[in-house]
């Protein structure tokens, strides 16, 4: 670390040199002044190319991915959170201030739960900007080529200060217009700096469509991307009331990205909603937790009056499906969740745990009447001891 500052105050001071030459020859001799120029453009080409040449040092991650994202919101609850049953854990958000320093959401603190998820064996990565609308001028300002490089320290220096092991870039819909081409040259940047440094860069994406700003070098300079499969409607949408993540857009997804935009399926992860909403006025957001407070019962509809979401067997049978075509599930958000065995993250790796064969919800019987209790399910390929396929 310490030569690689003394490169950084050594390039400083030639540059600041040759500035200075510049100024006082300038109406002396040309063809100095020539080489002087010339000198200038090729170490600044070099300054920019710096993590282009940084040896490669990325593992890549071959094995099947459950990434769960976790907000601010949910961070007092990351005791209970079964973390073991994860891959990845994305914590979301981060944005530039005013200034281009990078701040977390509501100022919080993320060192204790990126230690809580390295106890549980994850790999913990900050996810950027979100959909939250957050704020188009600074992040257009960061992106700009005079000022990148600067923001692509500050986000490395971040990563490294909080022992991060990589980077989600969260840029959406509202944020893509704005920035426009700013966008692939930042991802290839930040991916060359972060590979450079043996970290990982992921996304978060669209399920069916993209906007114009995201290439296909962008695309491919990530090592996975996450596809929220979810919100085909909502309450922004109160004229077009029904499920916001049915298993045919899942399907969609997969043709979308796989067919279409030629991504291989292993870098797909396909994301599952821990939430729903209720048109009923005045229509909200509602967490899975809160859907199955009402009873058992409901843990086993995707849909429940003008309440919409996916319950254990949906996500169930879209695990199934990511387990069959592409390299792992994502989870929006496992706070979301409920605690117990009605869990759907606690469903999702019985059933990646049963492996390749047929999974079948089984259900506790404690007295033995050979009716099982609702309250206490299990993905299994056969029958466990205790347990029976009706209730």
């Amino acid at each position: 670390m310490k030569r690689q500052k003394a490169r950084r105050v050594i390039k400083n001071n030639m540059k600041t040199l040759i500035i200075f030459e510049l100024t006082s020859m300038r109406n002396s001799n040309n063809h100095t002044l020539f080489l002087l120029i010339l000198f200038l453009m090729i170490f600044s080409s070099c300054e920019k190319k710096l993590y282009e040449t940084e040896p490669d040092i990325y593992v890549d991650d071959t094995g099947f991915k459950i990434v769960g994202y976790l907000a601010a919101g949910g961070f007092e609850q990351i005791d209970r959170l079964e973390l073991d049953k994860l891959t990845h854990l994305n914590l979301a958000f981060a944005n530039p201030d005013k200034d281009g320093n990078l701040v977390f959401s509501r100022n919080a603190d993320i060192k204790p739960v990126v230690n809580k998820g390295h106890e549980a064996g994850l790999k913990v990565f900050v996810s950027l900007a979100g959909g939250g609308r957050p704020d188009t001028l600074v992040w257009k300002s960061v992106l700009l080529h005079e000022n990148r490089p600067v923001f692509v320290k500050e986000i490395l220096d971040y990563v490294e200060a909080n022992e991060l092991d990589g980077v989600d870039v969260d840029i959406e819909w509202n944020l893509l217009p704005a920035i426009g081409d700013l966008y692939t040259p930042f991802v290839v940047e930040l991916k060359n700096a972060l590979h450079a440094r043996g970290k990982g860069i992921s996304t978060a994406l669209g399920a069916t469509g993209l906007h114009e700003a995201v290439s296909q070098e962008s695309l491919e300079a990530y090592d996975f991307i996450n596809v929220m499969v979810y919100d085909k409607t909502g309450i922004w949408r109160p004229d077009d009331i029904g499920p916001h993540s049915p298993y045919d857009y899942a399907e969609d997804a997969i043709r979308f990205w796989t067919e279409e935009r030629n991504i291989p399926a292993e870098k797909i992860t396909l994301g599952l909603p821990f939430y729903g909403f209720d048109f009923t006025p005045p229509a909200r957001y509602i967490s899975y937790k809160k859907i199955v407070e009402a009873g058992p019962e409901f843990a086993y509809l995707d849909s429940a009056g003008l309440k919409f979401y996916n319950g254990i067997p949906m996500i169930v049978r879209k695990t199934r499906l990511a387990m069959e075509n592409l390299g792992g599930v994502m989870i929006w958000e496992i706070s979301s969740d409920t605690l117990g065995d009605l869990s759907l993250l606690r469903a999702m790796h019985q059933c990646i745990q049963a492996g390749d064969c047929e999974v079948k919800t089984y259900y506790r019987d404690e007295d033995g009447d050979g009716t099982g209790d609702p309250s206490y399910p299990y993905q299994a390929c056969e029958k466990p001891e205790g347990y029976v396929d009706i209730w």
